[in-house]
């Protein structure tokens, strides 16, 4: 929204800074124009020495100057006020210059003296820059003189001169700076002056803002000449139509005829005036109304030139007021039209008053009343109150009422009348006066007397009524009498509802009950036992359960009503049926073996649909004839006792299905139990029943679970200690010293079997940890699959002829050579399946049997299986042999070791390379052990056996750090290293280790490869990878983890510290290998 401040008119001669600047322009144009034509004039008549041709030139200059002045000046109308200066400037400048060339005259001319003009005058009108732009152009001009006269192109120079040339370019620059100087103080000052003339058009326009809301100019003929209409309404579109008019001729300005004529002299007369109303038709409906005031304006030789004022709307005024004679008129209509008695009067004197007065008072007309004196109305006893209530009333202020009176008075024509008023105290346009209102209740004063001698005379049959007793009139239904036992039913008093009828009360639920019953009244003439619901003053629902009668008494039908509330025993009815509708449980009721009521939810619960188990025999719901017979002889007893009955059951629903139930039964009335009938409460317990079954089972799953880890842990410490004792004891046999050389090969020989035993056993371990932590992964690479099966059968050929058995192999037809998988994985499988026949198998044969898969929608399985001719499995434990832990039985560990977790862990081998494992076995006639696992036939290269002969070669030479804080692992690999010609050098911690590797790379010898411990003194081989990564890639300086942890988390944080690839112990030489092989290349 625009501030009003700032769009109100600007007072008389204020102008804007561009305006001014176009006047300062516009008369320089005109004075140079001017003067240019007389310079033409002058040079072309008087008679001057002048140069040949110099007299035409200068009168040709002139006759330019003053057309370029006049173009200039008819420019400034559409043109932009900087662009017609600069090219006012720069032509002048071009043309002095010229001058001073033609007349010969060079830096002697006067006409270069117009050039700090220029300058100060387009610093003024455009901008300090553009002066100094200018003055620049002029010393250009300037200089361009002093060299053509040093040159001598300028002959005509040295006869005019008076000064040095040098003296004469200072001179002249002096002039163009004080040109600039000048105009850019003056335009300071005129900036300076504007910004003042600003400040006080804004205060005018605020004053202006808050003292009107529109400003108007005339002219001397009193002809509009400006009208600024800035109302936030925006009505007034036509402001501008009003320019050039007098106000009695605009179309839609209405001054009402006298006062127009009386302004119209003001007008003429050049007086002020102020506050003339005037209508403004807006042509939507709604006129505006405006107070005008104006001033005569004289110039300084005291001649009239018009007039300028301002207009303030009034429109809310005098709406205001016309609201105001609008309810006056109001008032008096509703005054006169009222059927309330209203007499307005002062001192008593009758003012005015209305017709239902004049009536109630025995005048024939209200106008009658005029000047009538109050106090005739009044017994004599009373007059003296009159005269009190109006005394009171004068003190009082405008508005101020007294208390409602009830006073006897005599009407005019005799009458007695019993009458309630009051008065209040108000303002008319002759002065204070009082308003008296009056009601008439001689009629209900008269109803209320014999309405007490009724009551009195039936007060004490109603008060002994336990059941309330009501008397109202038959056709009204106003209530004659009431008693307390209704008061108390209903919640009203007596005197609420005496004289008042029950639909005024609104205590019926459905007044068209009463209807019906008055009906039934007049056509039989009473009614009995009706059950009706009331309200309750309350609120709340009433059930009454009703009677009725009429009478005659005095030529008028009376209704008696009498009745009792139920409606706690409805309540307690509804109560119960929403109780047995809503229950989440079934209840019914049987009486003499038939049903004879039930709930929704044992209606569903048996399958039957509602109502239709109501008298069906008790037998019904029941899975046969003689569970019901056997239920009758256990419950029928406790029943009869009136005890309560407890049992689960099968129940039979309608369609024939059966499910568990809990029936709860007891007898509605203990003392005749037959009579009262049996509650019977039944709760589907299926569900229930199966958890509890599934969770006896799972505690018996988890129990079996415990008790089997228990053992495996049991069983897993002897099987370390094993292998760990003998460890020991043959390195000390091997020890002895002179022992023959055999037997020491031997000695060591059983060191090599119990350290692959141990390893195992932690291998088994640490494998299933991987497994329950989900991350063991599986490969897919390319491999020879025959010659696997042929290096495993080989590697147990020697353990099965120890044991006396024979171990095939057979290679179905089919069976791909080579395959893509995770070899080290499969291997793991057969392995175990291989050594679990050799373990348990004490005669006969083992045998590896590979084929292709029998499910022709897996064409890519091969199914690898191990046959043994050993003790075989029964069925029950063949269920629990794939689980964690878990063998045979607990004999079989102590018989044959183990840890229970090969078969687990090629369960889930096999599920990790998305095949599936199994077996078949029956008591007696030894095992078959399978896996199936998907082996894509590949195309790819396998490894050759001769590359390991080649990945050796590829390692000599290869300087390797080995970093390891135990001395035995420092010696087992340093061995290892040496055997394949690779360049050891060895570091006891991660300090050393760092140490090592900066000293290598100074003497120009890096190191290919590092092998790094991770659990050492002083620096980790974490921390030690985290600092060399920060000097050297992974790239350049491999580093391969070698930690016996071999959980995931471990190989992650090594990864995450920097270090390309990770190993466990003990070492496996051909896993290092390779390692070596991939980081040296």
């Amino acid at each position: 929204m625009n501030d009003p401040a700032n769009s109100l008119p600007s007072p008389p001669g204020a102008a804007t800074r561009q305006g001014l600047n176009r006047k300062i322009a516009k008369l320089f144009f005109g004075l140079g124009c001017g003067m240019s034509l007389v310079g033409a004039v002058l040079y072309g008549t008087l008679a001057m020495q002048l140069q040949p041709g110099m007299r035409e030139m200068l009168v040709a200059v002139c006759v330019a100057l003053s057309v370029g002045f006049a173009v200039a000046m008819r420019s400034l109308s559409h043109a932009p006020l900087g662009t017609v200066m600069l090219a006012v400037g720069w032509g002048g400048v071009s043309i002095v210059a010229l001058t001073a060339v033609g007349a010969g005259e060079g830096l002697h001319s006067l006409s270069l003296g117009f050039f700090a003009l220029l300058v100060c005058l387009v610093t003024v009108l455009t901008s300090l820059r553009a002066g100094i732009g200018l003055a620049a152009g002029c010393v250009a001009a300037v200089l361009a003189l002093y060299g053509a006269e040093a040159v001598g192109w300028l002959p005509g120079a040295a006869a005019v001169q008076r000064n040095p040339d040098t003296l004469n370019v200072l001179i002249h620059a002096m002039l163009l700076g004080t040109g600039v100087v000048a105009g850019s103080q003056i335009s300071r000052i005129v900036d300076r002056a504007m910004a003042e003339a600003a400040d006080r058009e804004q205060r005018f326009r605020s004053l202006l803002a808050i003292a009107a809301d529109w400003y108007w100019e005339m002219d001397a003929e009193l002809r509009f000449s400006r009208i600024d209409n800035e109302l936030q309404s925006g009505h007034d579109r036509a402001s501008e139509a009003r320019v050039g008019l007098r106000p009695w001729e605009t179309p839609d300005m209405r001054v009402e005829q006298t006062a127009m004529a009386l302004h119209r002299q003001d007008l003429e007369a050049h007086r002020p005036f102020s506050d003339l109303p005037v209508r403004i038709e807006t042509g939507t409906g709604r006129d505006l109304h405006f107070s005008v005031s104006g001033r005569p304006r004289f110039d300084e030789e005291g001649h009239f030139t018009g007039y300028w004022g301002v207009g303030r709307d009034i429109t809310a005024e005098v709406q205001a007021r016309q609201a105001q004679h609008a309810s006056e008129s109001r008032y008096r209509e509703l005054f006169a039209l009222t059927p309330t008695p209203l007499v307005l009067h002062r001192n008593g004197i009758t003012l005015l008053a209305n017709d239902a007065a004049a009536h109630l008072f025995g005048f024939t007309t209200a106008q009658a009343m005029s000047g009538f004196d109050l106090v005739q109305l009044y017994p004599p006893p009373l007059k003296g109150l009159l005269a009190e209530r109006i005394r009171q009333l004068a003190k009082s202020p405008i508005g101020q009422s007294l208390d409602l009176a009830e006073v006897q008075l005599h009407a005019i024509d005799g009458r007695r009348l019993t009458v309630q008023c009051n008065g209040s105290r108000v303002n008319t346009a002759d002065g204070p006066a009082v308003l008296s209102i009056y009601y008439d209740i001689s009629e209900r004063v008269s109803s209320e007397a014999q309405l007490r001698r009724s009551q009195a005379m039936l007060s004490h049959l109603f008060e002994t009524s336990p059941d309330f007793i009501t008397l109202s009139d038959m056709e009204t239904g106003v209530y004659v009498m009431v008693n307390r036992s209704f008061e108390s039913m209903f919640g009203y008093a007596a005197d609420e509802v005496v004289g008042q009828s029950a639909l005024d009360l609104g205590i019926w639920y459905e007044p068209a009950d009463r209807v019906r019953m008055v009906a039934q009244l007049k056509a039989h003439g009473g009614v009995n036992e009706v059950e009706t619901l009331f309200i309750h003053k309350s609120g709340r629902l009433v059930t009454l359960l009703m009677s009725a009668g009429k009478f005659s008494m005095d030529g008028r039908d009376y209704l008696v009503v009498n009745g009792r509330d139920v409606t706690e025993s409805q309540r307690a009815r509804l109560e119960h049926e929403a109780i047995l509708k809503n229950a989440s449980i079934g209840i019914a009721l049987t009486r003499n073996q038939r049903f004879m009521q039930a709930n929704p939810r044992f209606e569903r619960m048996f399958g039957w649909g509602p109502g239709e188990l109501v008298g069906q025999p008790g037998s019904a719901v029941w899975a046969s004839p003689e569970d019901y017979a056997e239920v009758g002889r256990i419950a029928g007893p406790l029943l009869a006792e009136g005890k309560q009955v407890d049992l689960d059951r099968q129940m039979m629903r309608r369609d024939g299905s059966l499910f568990w139930c809990r029936l709860l039964a007891q007898v509605v009335d203990p003392l005749h139990p037959a009579m009262g009938g049996t509650i019977w409460i039944a709760e589907d317990v299926t569900e229930r029943r199966q958890i509890d079954q599934a969770l006896a089972a799972a505690r018996d799953v988890a129990e079996a679970a415990n008790r089997a880890k228990s053992a495996f842990l049991a069983n897993t410490s002897h099987e370390i200690r094993t292998p760990l004792n003998g460890l020991l004891g043959l390195a000390n046999l091997a020890m002895q010293p002179g022992l023959p050389a055999p037997r020491r090969q031997q000695y060591l020989e059983q060191i090599q079997d119990s350290a692959q035993s141990l390893a195992g056993i932690i291998s088994d371990i640490l494998d299933l940890s991987k497994i329950e932590a989900g991350k063991l992964s599986v490969e897919a690479v390319p491999f020879n699959l025959h010659q696997l099966l042929k290096a495993v059968h080989h590697a147990y050929q020697s353990l099965a002829q120890a044991r006396s058995l024979e171990l095939t192999l057979h290679i179905a037809e089919g069976v791909p050579v080579t395959v893509r998988g995770d070899p080290v994985r499969l291997r793991q499988i057969l392995s175990n399946y291989i050594t679990n026949g050799l373990k348990f198998t004490e005669r006969g044969t083992v045998h590896i049997e590979v084929a292709p898969s029998a499910d022709t929608a897996c064409p890519e399985h091969v199914r690898f299986g191990v046959i043994d001719s050993g003790p075989g499995i029964d069925a029950a434990t063949q269920t629990r042999l794939f689980q964690p832990f878990t063998q045979a039985d607990e004999s079989t560990t102590r018989r044959f070791g183990g840890t229970g977790l090969g078969l687990s862990i090629c369960k889930e081998l096999a599920t990790l390379m998305e095949g599936h494992v199994g077996m078949n076995s029956t008591l007696g006639q030894g095992a078959h052990f399978w896996a199936e696992v998907p082996l894509p036939v590949t195309d790819l290269p396998v490894i050759d056996p001769r590359m390991e002969a080649r990945d050796i070669e590829r390692l000599v030479g290869l300087r390797v750090l080995l970093v390891e804080d135990n001395a035995v692992n420092m010696m087992i690999g340093v061995a290892m290293l040496e055997q394949w010609g690779v360049e050891v050098t060895q570091a006891c911690d991660g300090l050393e280790g760092v140490a090592a590797v900066e000293r290598a790379t100074a003497a120009e010898r890096p190191f290919h490869v590092v092998l790094m411990d991770v659990q050492m003194p002083r620096l980790s081989g974490h921390e030690a990878a985290r600092r060399l990564r920060q000097t050297h890639s992974a790239q350049a300086l491999p580093i391969i983890a070698l930690t016996a942890a071999a959980l995931v988390s471990e190989r992650e944080e090594a990864l995450a510290a920097g270090m390309n690839d990770f190993l466990t112990k003990p070492i496996d030489a051909h896993r290092l290998r390779q390692a070596l092989v991939r980081a040296g290349s």
